[in-house]
């Protein structure tokens, strides 16, 4: 049995009678003070073993929908789901292999970035070593009338068959939990990002790693991506040789927007005090550290040379910041901001701080702001050798 399913019930899963069930079961609220009621419902037709799958499988795709366009058609498993990257950021990668005909995915799950390359290149070879998740992954790729142009292998990614070789490039998302707990070793990543390397030296390899991987740990020889969307850093990529953009060692990607920017651009950028604009640089651009670079294009300054906050006299036009006009500068006391928020009609601050060493949630219980009003930004920061309070409004 694998991740809880009977030979039989996965079979049923995949059949057509379970779609019809599935329709139905899409209806029901499945909320948990209905779910004893739903879960009786479906059995009154179904096996429990079958009707508990039916209730798994509907509560997996309303999850799954924010990763995933058609997932209301499509099975999941829940560790896999977990895992599974998001449609525009499995499609952005999938576009650096364009000029690779052949692709294999290396631990490809469920599919969803075998999808995502097939859409991009001739021919994906989709391999894992657990069965369920391929019958998965195939009823997947013929969700996204894909099937043609993916062939599923069962065989384990560090020891590929024959029908796996002549192939192009090669892309591994290495299973990053284990017992239900993220791991952020990638030691103890399956398969293990040293095994991986070792594995693959000298080909074209690309490999989906957690946002916060140790940058020290990677090969000195290969570019960092680091991908952000809504404003989130999302997952750092390890771009290797064929894969790789020659004298680039990291990258911050920003999607939906698809805005990048390299550690090969210009960093030349002063320290000053803040102007009429202040602006946050993406999650994305600040892990790969390039705070500077982007200072540099978009013609800003650093506030502090330790503080990721960039200002200017305008609005930037890039998703690489966010930008508020700064409507105040107050000194760093809680009984000056207090009576700025009163005397200005400041409902509610949204608090957040660099440098200062404070807590954005301790700050925010001692407010005492205006009883009706406006919504600002409260952000505490150290600028070079001062603290100080800015009251902004989000442009």
């Amino acid at each position: 049995m694998a991740y809880g399913f009977s030979p039989e019930t996965e079979q049923f899963l995949l059949s057509d009678g379970a779609k019809t069930w599935l329709a139905q079961a899409e209806n029901l609220p499945l909320t948990p003070a209905t779910r004893l009621r739903d879960i009786q419902l479906l059995r009154k037709s179904l096996s429990p073993e079958f009707a508990a799958a039916v209730l798994e499988q509907t509560l997996l795709r309303r999850h799954a929908a924010e990763k995933f366009s058609r997932a209301a058609d499509m099975l999941f498993l829940r560790d896999a789901l977990e895992q599974a990257t998001r449609e525009p950021l499995a499609h952005h990668r999938a576009r650096r292999f364009a000029a690779f005909p052949r692709v294999i995915d290396i631990g490809c799950g469920i599919g969803g970035d075998s999808i995502a390359l097939a859409a991009a290149v001739s021919q994906v070879l989709a391999v894992d070593t657990d069965f369920t998740r391929l019958k998965f992954a195939v009823h997947n790729a013929t969700v996204y009338n894909v099937r043609h142009k993916i062939h599923f292998v069962n065989a384990d990614g560090l020891h590929l068959p024959v029908q796996c070789r002549h192939t192009d490039a090669f892309f591994a998302d290495p299973a990053r939990r284990s017992g239900g707990k993220r791991t952020f070793n990638p030691k103890m990543y399956h398969p293990p990002l040293d095994a991986l390397l070792y594995r693959f030296r000298g080909q074209s390899l690309g490999v989906k790693l957690a946002p916060g991987i140790d940058f020290s740990v990677l090969p000195k020889n290969a570019e960092v991506e680091i991908v952000s969307f809504g404003g989130e850093a999302k997952e750092a990529i390890l771009w290797l040789n064929g894969l790789a953009t020659p004298g680039i060692s990291r990258r911050a990607t920003v999607l939906p927007a698809g805005e990048t920017i390299t550690d090969a651009a210009d960093d030349a950028c002063p320290v000053g005090m803040p102007g009429a604009v202040l602006c946050e640089p993406d999650a994305a651009v600040i892990r790969a550290g390039l705070v500077e670079q982007v200072a540099a294009r978009l013609g800003l300054h650093l506030l502090d040379e330790h503080i990721a906050y960039l200002s200017g006299d305008t609005p930037a036009d890039s998703s690489l910041v966010r930008c508020y006009h700064i409507e105040a500068q107050l000194p760093l006391k809680l009984k000056a901001i207090n009576r700025y928020a009163r005397e200005n009609h400041i409902r509610r601050l949204n608090v957040k701080q660099r440098g200062t060493g404070l807590t954005p949630e301790n700050v925010a219980s001692r407010l005492k702001l205006a009883k009706e009003g406006v919504e600002r930004t409260l952000v505490l920061m150290r600028v070079q050798a001062r603290h100080i309070a800015l009251i902004c409004r989000r442009i």
